[in-house]
């Protein structure tokens, strides 16, 4: 026996979400004897999140500080700090992954770096760049809104005479809807280009080529597709119905899975064609869709799951644990993605208003409506908050598993009233 196979099956993990599917993915790793290694450049940030700081600190068999912007360094923290050693087979490291959409495209490029399991480099930029997302599927013929790439104010002009008002704009490399808004006026354009282009980096201080995506506005509910791919197959695991906050901003504020919508096939096959046009070739991804009285519309593709529990919602419904399937993939297995049950699940967000919390209700409440799996609010007496600009401003949420998709979210719906504070 080689000295290698004494060794812990190690998992690197690049940075992390604050909440949900970050801490998550820790503990998972840790209980299916993985042993987590967690690599950051800034431990402390961790500490604004209790609960995500000690599942780091709990699970993680090393933390490793470095530049995380820099795969070559990345790489060789790795292997020096867990040997050292010269392969990553002579380290334990079994891969290395991320649940953080701003770090897709770095841990692929440290995975293809050591040779182990993930997506393709190109592929992970061209999905975490919207404007290349864009390019890609216009080269493909993948239904999507007209785009234009404009980095000031001047040129709305000529801009104007390709996508009329209204039309939405919105960074190349954010996520949670930072940044995104609709706009109706030739004032409003103008401020959302002004700060998005007067930024040379995103809100996690990455750089970006100073602009803003400015694309046509299409109509329609949207939805979004959950999907994996394994050696050279891509399985749908379904369909996300989405409930979306009041413009100017597109705050999701509620999902339902599996999709409900007899159109659900048609966005299907176009997230389908998207991810070919960009080489998407490994693990899971979530394309987002809008159904449009033209038919099914491109919005966006996430090479990893989706956020916001979108894996919870794929679990409770069909009792694939996506995200436990997604790790099984990035340390070298063979997901599992045969569904053992037909069921519904939903999630709703609980947005506050402009104000300051006045009390916030007993969440033993939640006891009272059996379908509810997990809940969680963060309004507490006295906290100012604000109607929902993204995802962060959210102030909890209600999940729901029942026999159907539409008597779960009838009951999330349900529950979630009990959940709301008032105001002072």
């Amino acid at each position: 026996m080689t000295a290698a196979a004494h060794l812990p099956r190690r998992l690197a993990f690049l940075e992390s979400n604050l909440t949900g599917t970050g801490m998550r993915a820790l503990r998972h790793a840790a209980e299916m004897g993985l042993s987590p290694v967690f690599v950051t450049s800034d431990l402390a940030r961790y500490d604004a999140e209790p609960e995500t700081a000690r599942a780091i600190r709990e699970t993680s068999e090393q933390i490793l500080v470095c530049d995380t912007q820099a795969p070559e360094t990345i790489a060789k923290t790795l292997l020096t700090a867990l040997r050292p050693a010269e392969t990553p087979a002579e380290a334990g490291l079994r891969g290395v992954m991320t649940v953080m959409e701003y770090y897709v495209p770095t841990a692929a490029a440290v995975a293809h770096h050591l040779g182990l399991p993930g997506i393709d480099p190109d592929a992970a930029v061209r999905a975490r760049d919207k404007l290349r997302t864009r390019k890609a599927c216009a080269e493909h013929g993948v239904a999507a809104p007209a785009f234009r790439f404009v980095r000031s104010v001047d040129e709305i002009g000529s801009l104007l005479e390709e996508i009329p008002l209204p039309c939405v704009v919105k960074p190349i490399d954010e996520s949670a809807s930072i940044g995104v808004r609709i706009c109706h006026t030739t004032e409003q354009l103008a401020s959302g280009i002004q700060e998005i282009a007067g930024s040379p980096v995103n809100s996690k201080g990455q750089p970006r080529i100073p602009g803003a995506l400015v694309e046509e506005c299409v109509f329609g509910h949207e939805v979004s597709v959950e999907t994996f791919t394994f050696d050279g197959t891509t399985t749908v695991l379904g369909v996300t119905d989405k409930l979306l906050g009041a413009t100017p901003h597109f705050v999701e504020l509620g999902h339902t899975f599996p999709s409900t919508l007899p159109h659900a096939q048609q966005a299907a096959d176009l997230a389908l064609a998207a991810l070919d046009a960009i080489g998407f070739d490994f693990g899971p991804a979530h394309t987002e869709v809008k159904l449009t009285p033209r038919g099914p519309v491109l919005i966006e593709i996430n090479a990893r799951t989706g956020g916001d529990f979108i894996p919870d919602l794929v679990e409770q419904a069909l009792g694939i644990p996506l995200l436990e399937q997604s790790i099984v993939a990035y340390s070298g297995g063979s997901p599992e993605l045969i569904p053992t049950r037909a069921e519904g699940a939903a999630i709703r967000f609980l947005a506050g208003r402009d104000g300051v919390v006045a009390q916030a209700p007993d969440p033993t409440i939640m006891a009272n409506f059996p379908s509810v799996i997990s809940y969680r609010s963060k309004a507490v007496p006295g906290r100012t908050t604000r109607y929902p600009l993204n995802s962060h401003d959210r102030l909890g949420h209600v999940l729901t598993r029942a026999a159907t998709p539409a008597l779960a979210a009838a009951e999330a719906d349900a529950a979630l009233c009990h959940l709301a504070p008032t105001y002072q």
